[in-house]
């Protein structure tokens, strides 16, 4: 028999820290109380994200049951929703062949590559990861200090926030806010240390929608989208005096990998966390390899629904390439599964991607293989920022002709919004 995911927690929760979401809160202690009487050792559990209040307490029922496989993921993400036996709760089908007598969880990837993919690690390790990001993200973040609130405008079922919000707060008793994207006003009233998690394209239109600079010297804001540009970087800072940013890279799989305090550049992603192992995996003679990383937050097996999930043994290969520079900082040199093939040559849009970022007046890119019902294929950039297309086109009569979009399409901040998509990334 193993343990529970929530044990030394449990026995004394606050009575006055909580989790405000919306219009709802409810302190830790209520949130505690909450059991399910199905929710059995050995079983299987789905808890929505997407539900509320119900989703925590959802999560503290399951995590309170030893030997439960706990998956943090939306039905249609896992491809179906099994019995729902509670609100936000439902019984599934284990993803693992064998028992296991040791908590699991279980979170979706984004699903950039097109294929659902689930994360599964641990659940008994849930502290030792409020912790590591305790001592390497939050107190370096506030002069040794730990946050007094952990809030994020982004939907729960982002691993970064469910890793960086949900269990931290559960496990130091922090304070939770989960607060609508285009509406910050929750984290600028705070008045308290605050760290806020979001993603650069929502950011940037909160930015763009607000009236007036508003202070936010008492907040931290750790962006995570693997980049982010300069024009975005001084629009934030222009909007949000006084905030401290930082660019947080990370995967599902890994966990966050890398911080950079000072963004803007796109040179690289920041250095390696501090106790995270982060290496490169058989790197060619320019020190390129596959990101591979070992960690509390990183997990045990890849599951696609409907596949037999994979081990990965006692490290992750991340899904990008990269390399560690003179100073240890980590540059990304594209994705393991970027290629793509353009009239039956190997193409690669990140690099691509890269190339456009620096072009004054660029705050974001995406580069896609468009394929025509006629069979006719080209090269097409969606750009969001203040620039001429005409520019974009010279910019890239550097790149090969091949690797020059034939299609410029440029959206502005203001009008970027139907751009992305749910995990705030270029359609």
């Amino acid at each position: 028999m193993g343990r529970a995911a929530f044990h030394r927690f449990l026995t004394a929760p606050s009575a006055t820290g909580g989790v405000r979401w919306g219009g709802e809160h409810a302190t830790w202690r209520d949130l505690a109380a909450h059991r399910v009487a199905e929710v059995r050792p050995g079983g299987a559990y789905l808890v929505d994200p997407s539900v509320g209040l119900a989703s925590v307490a959802a999560l503290l029922a399951v995590a309170s049951v030893p030997d439960t496989t706990l998956l943090w993921a939306t039905p249609d993400s896992v491809g179906a929703e099994g019995r729902r036996i509670a609100p936000g709760l439902h019984h599934i089908g284990s993803p693992l062949p064998s028992p296991t007598d040791r908590p699991l969880w279980g979170v979706a990837t984004s699903g950039s590559s097109g294929t659902a993919k689930i994360a599964i690690g641990h659940a008994d390790a849930w502290e030792l990861v409020a912790l590591h990001y305790e001592r390497a993200m939050f107190q370096p973040a506030f002069d040794g200090r730990t946050p007094q609130v952990l809030a994020t405008c982004l939907p729960l079922q982002f691993s970064a926030a469910f890793f960086m919000v949900i269990l931290p707060g559960l496990f130091l008793q922090r304070d939770v806010v989960v607060f609508p994207p285009h509406d910050w006003a929750s984290v600028a009233q705070a008045a308290r240390d605050a760290f806020v998690l979001s993603v650069p394209a929502v950011t940037a239109a909160a930015c763009v929608g607000t009236a007036a600079p508003v202070d936010m010297r008492h907040v931290s804001l750790f962006l995570g989208g693997g980049h982010v540009t300069k024009t975005r970087v001084d629009l934030i800072r222009d909007r949000f005096r006084g905030v401290s940013l930082a660019n947080l890279y990370g995967t599902a799989e890994t966990g966050a990998i890398a911080v950079d305090h000072d963004p803007g550049h796109n040179q690289h992603v920041g250095q390696p966390i501090p106790g995270k192992t982060v290496w490169i995996d058989q790197p060619d003679e320019r020190g390129v390899g596959r990101v591979a990383v070992a960690g509390p937050d990183c997990c045990r097996y890849l599951w696609r629904p409907g596949q037999s999930p994979q081990a990965t043994g006692d490290h992750v290969a991340s899904t990008d390439y990269g390399r560690l520079d003179a100073a240890g900082n980590l540059c990304l040199e594209g994705r393991v599964d970027g290629g793509e093939k353009l009239r039956g040559v190997l193409v690669y849009p990140r690099a691509i991607e890269r190339h456009l970022l620096v072009l004054p007046g660029v705050s974001d890119a995406r580069v896609l293989v468009e394929r025509r019902d006629s069979g006719l294929e080209r090269l097409v950039a969606r750009i969001v920022g203040d620039v001429d297309p005409a520019a974009v086109h010279e910019h890239c009569r550097s790149l090969a002709e091949l690797e020059r979009p034939a299609d410029v399409q440029v959206f502005s901040e203001q009008a970027a919004g139907a751009a992305y998509n749910a995990h705030g990334k270029l359609r």
